[in-house]
């Protein structure tokens, strides 16, 4: 799982704040079945999510749900389909908690195995494996964890950047007819209940809170209604910090571009452009002069 290959961008290992670390599993052929099964009691559904082995056929994890739906039916027709993205080592859905009366999402994360606080530094790594086979390698060591959203979700997805570099944003396109952004890092399922100690401050890990904040100046979509979305698609741009992003599948199409990480890799709007060529043309003139000034130097050198 170590280097393996999914979208044509690299999952490394994801560090962390405990003793142990879980190295990110990225695996070729896992699917995600939304809803295996439900129950036959109306009163208390459950929702089953099974990471499926495609190639093998094995069930690499599942997990769970009671008093699950797949959508809210006091907003109108009940609907049978889980919104869920995969992203590299990362499984993202969404359900209706009847109990919570919310939005719960529910993330799992893939890892091929723990290591030492010490494993990866300058001068050491952890073994890793070439290749890879779905009959004959361990499974992966799945973290979970269930957040809460105060909005209906219809549509889920994620960013996507040239190269990976680039921080995630998911995207959840919601009732309210809004397209909403959250980071990767509240996401997280190892973010720690209790305080946080130095090292997770140091990782960036944020302390685990029940309910998902939507951040108005994080929302794509603004001041626009986006109705009835039922897909969130992405594409990489041409520079490393910007993705494009698609919300469809009603009377609406939302198209919008995103910098996940800020646009690290693009000059500033007021950057003195003028400024910088005065500068590079004193440099060159100041260069020929300085070569003038020591070729004359040495001949005068050389006669003397």
């Amino acid at each position: 799982f170590y280097n393996a290959l999914v979208g044509g961008q690299y999952s490394g290992s994801s560090s962390s704040g405990q003793k142990r670390k879980p190295i990110g599993a990225s695996k070729p052929g896992t699917d995600a079945a939304p809803p295996a099964s439900s129950s036959a009691n109306a009163a208390t559904p459950s929702l089953f999510i099974s990471l499926v082995d495609s190639v093998s056929g094995q069930i690499l994890h599942r997990v769970s749900h009671a008093h699950a739906l797949a959508s809210d039916l006091t907003e109108g027709a009940a609907s049978t389909r889980v919104p869920v993205v995969i992203s590299e080592n990362w499984v993202v859905y969404t359900f209706f908690n009847q109990r919570t009366r919310r939005t719960d999402v529910g993330v799992l994360t893939l890892h091929e195995g723990m290591i030492d606080k010490n494993g990866i530094t300058a001068f050491s790594a952890p073994e890793q494996e070439v290749s890879f086979s779905s009959l004959e390698s361990a499974k992966p060591i799945v973290l979970s964890k269930t957040f809460g959203l105060t909005k209906a979700v219809t549509a889920v997805g994620v960013t996507t950047t040239k190269a990976g570099i680039s921080s995630k944003l998911f995207l959840f396109g919601t009732a309210n007819d809004q397209v909403v952004s959250i980071d990767r890092r509240m996401l997280d399922p190892r973010r720690p209940n209790g305080e946080l100690k130095e090292s997770e401050k140091m990782e960036g890990l944020i302390r685990y809170a029940p309910l998902l904040p939507i951040v108005p100046l994080k929302t794509p979509s603004h001041m626009y209604e986006v109705s009835s979305v039922q897909s969130i698609s992405s594409a990489p741009a041409n520079i490393e910090s910007q993705s494009l992003v698609l919300a469809h599948g009603g009377p609406d199409v939302f198209f919008t571009r995103l910098a996940p990480s800020k646009g690290f890799d693009l000059l500033p709007d007021d950057f003195n452009r003028g400024l910088l060529s005065v500068v590079l043309v004193g440099l060159i003139v100041l260069l020929n002069v300085i070569q003038r000034m020591n070729k004359k130097k040495m001949v005068t050198t050389v006669w003397s």
